[in-house]
């Protein structure tokens, strides 16, 4: 299939890179002011949550109309799921190898840096407070959703491969790169991806959408885990804002010029961007309008109709959704402090619609009880 034809059928199916690899195992017994421990702790398997990742992953509008405009765009184009899958034709077991080398590869990269590096550097604050803050526990969900994104971040990692090595609008000759394809490149990548995703993620809030799809991710209001709460979402959210990553490297290609080292460096920084913004870590980064801090991320999870950008903040500053960082934690809660309060969660601090009884009970998170009418 040819190179224009296969950026059309997959445009789709084009998932970012930028979270291949599992979290590693958090350090024993933190200090109290460190924010919650990066890795998975306990899982918590039941028929309910079992149930729940079979029909929020099938019986789901989203994913079915995910499905069908797939389908349509594969028909179009003459592709096959196969070619979608496997673009480079490799056999099964070179297909299943790739995918534990390309985990295998990344994971220092990625998350292993994250843990490297955190650890040493501020905590928020509102990780420091008097009481440890709400940590949604990983389910069968859960692990069904990061299974399926695994395969779909590794699907992406092979189209993108091709993509670079063949595709006549991606620089590949080290001497051909130059300040307007490499570093203007770049610089333009992060720009424009956000431009895209930042009204993409506003409107994944809306009520028509937000219980089919992106209401899994919010389930946790202060993340912790690194990859694993940042690649904790339905695939049909994966699918939707990386294809819009896959619109925005063509975007660059056909304005500035893109040279296969912007593409790589702009997958580097957006990896450690996602994993660093799904942290307890106060991260923050400013130059030539980008605007990336985990204060800004952490704010989008608790006031969940702010901050819907990942890195330029401008285009939240354009929508009228940004919003500044306050840690939350009053400073009549630290003088209030006692041994007996300090073990448990604030159920203040759960999100507006959870349950904290049910949490505490049974580990998983759902929307309190509605007084009945009359």
């Amino acid at each position: 299939v040819p190179v224009r034809a296969k950026s059309v059928h997959c445009s789709i199916f084009f998932f970012s890179l930028y979270l291949l690899s599992p979290s590693f195992p958090a350090p024993r017994s933190p200090p109290r002011s460190a924010p919650p421990r990066l890795g998975v702790g306990r899982l918590r398997v039941s028929r309910i949550s079992m149930r729940e990742a079979l029909e929020t992953l099938v019986l789901n509008p989203a994913s079915a109309l995910t499905a069908a405009v797939a389908y349509g765009l594969m028909l179009r184009s003459g592709a096959t799921f196969g070619s979608l899958l496997n673009p480079w034709a490799l056999s099964l077991p070179l297909w299943v190898a790739g995918y534990l080398a390309v985990r295998m590869a990344l994971l220092g990269f990625v998350d292993g840096f994250v843990w490297a590096l955190a650890p040493r550097l501020p905590a928020l604050p509102s990780r420091v407070g008097p009481k440890p803050v709400f940590q949604h526990k990983i389910n069968a969900t859960d692990v069904a959703y990061l299974i399926v994104n695994s395969t779909v971040e590794y699907v992406f990692a092979l189209q993108i491969s091709h993509l670079l090595w063949f595709a006549p609008l991606v620089v590949r000759a080290p001497t051909s790169l130059s300040l307007l394809n490499g570093p203007l490149a770049f610089w333009m990548l992060l720009v424009v991806d956000d431009m895209l995703y930042a009204p993409l993620h506003r409107a994944m809030h809306l009520q028509a959408v937000y219980r089919w799809v992106h209401k899994h991710h919010h389930r946790n209001t202060f993340p912790a885990r690194g990859y694993i709460d940042a690649a904790n979402e339905h695939p049909v959210e994966q699918i939707a804002a990386l294809c819009l990553h896959w619109v925005a490297v063509h975007v660059v290609a056909h304005t500035a010029g893109l040279h296969v080292a912007a593409v790589l460096a702009h997958f580097g920084v957006k990896a450690l961007g996602a994993c660093f913004n799904h942290t307890g870590y106060d991260v923050q980064l400013r130059f030539c309008g980008i605007e990336y801090s985990v204060r800004a991320h952490e704010t989008h999870h608790r006031k969940p109709n702010t901050n819907f950008a990942q890195y330029v903040m401008f285009w939240d500053k354009l929508m009228g959704t940004y919003k500044e960082y306050e840690s939350g934690v009053k400073a009549s809660a630290a003088a209030a402090a006692t041994p007996a309060n300090l073990s448990k969660p604030d159920a203040a601090r759960l999100p507006a619609w959870a349950d904290p009884a049910v949490e505490a009970r049974e580990g998983r998170v759902t929307e309190r009880p509605q007084p009945r009418a009359g």
